[in-house]
């Protein structure tokens, strides 16, 4: 299999600490590309997102969650816990929102990123301050969460969200206010694969 993706991108990052937690390296070759210009990931997927999961037989799955769920069953792990028929609120429900909410502030952080790119001219304040707001409302949130003991694909995507803060916008210092949030973070970044998986720009 094929996984294309970028080193920066807090998205291919969850994909990459699944495949290093249940021991899949051997049947996954990570292929760094630029979204923006790769023709190869234009192939592979029409909407030029990363990550792209290639299989054996050609077909490709797309956007983090749904990879992230295969690789998971493929692997035999439990980052997405399964229902229950005896509990109204599954675990699994708490561990998709948690990613729900941990997606929510990449893209509204890669989303901040790039509008910043642009011209000075051509930015907009409005949406400038509108994915800082939703970044710091999300973060509000998770300072109340209960995150679980064996972490779900919601811890995953939560840690990989913090990450890309640190990495894109370490200007906020969302630590400051969030000490809860700020002292799980600095346990579970020790995971070696989150050590392993730290975002780099693509060379």
């Amino acid at each position: 299999m094929k996984l294309y993706m970028s080193p920066a991108s807090p998205f291919a990052r969850k994909a990459r600490i699944v495949v290093r937690e249940l021991d899949l390296a051997r049947l996954v070759e990570e292929i760094p590309v630029n979204p923006a210009t790769s023709e190869e990931l234009h192939r592979v997927n029409p909407l030029r997102k990363i990550p792209a999961l290639v299989l054996g037989d050609g077909s490709a799955l797309i956007d983090s969650p749904v990879i992230c769920e295969y690789l998971n069953e493929l692997g035999g792990g439990k980052f997405f816990p399964g229902m229950s028929i005896w509990r109204e609120v599954s675990g699994r429900w708490r561990a998709l929102g948690l990613q729900a909410l941990g997606d929510g502030i990449a893209e509204a952080a890669v989303a901040r990123v790039y509008e910043s790119r642009r011209p000075e001219n051509e930015q907009s304040k409005d949406m400038l301050a509108k994915y800082l707001a939703q970044i710091a409302r999300a973060l509000d949130a998770l300072e109340r969460a209960k995150f679980a003991k064996d972490p779900t694909i919601g811890e995953i995507a939560v840690a990989c969200a913090l990450g890309y803060l640190d990495f894109r916008l370490p200007e906020l210092n969302w630590r400051e206010t969030r000490p809860q949030l700020a002292a799980w973070y600095e346990t579970f970044a020790k995971y070696p694969s989150m050590q392993s998986t730290w975002p780099a720009n693509l060379a």
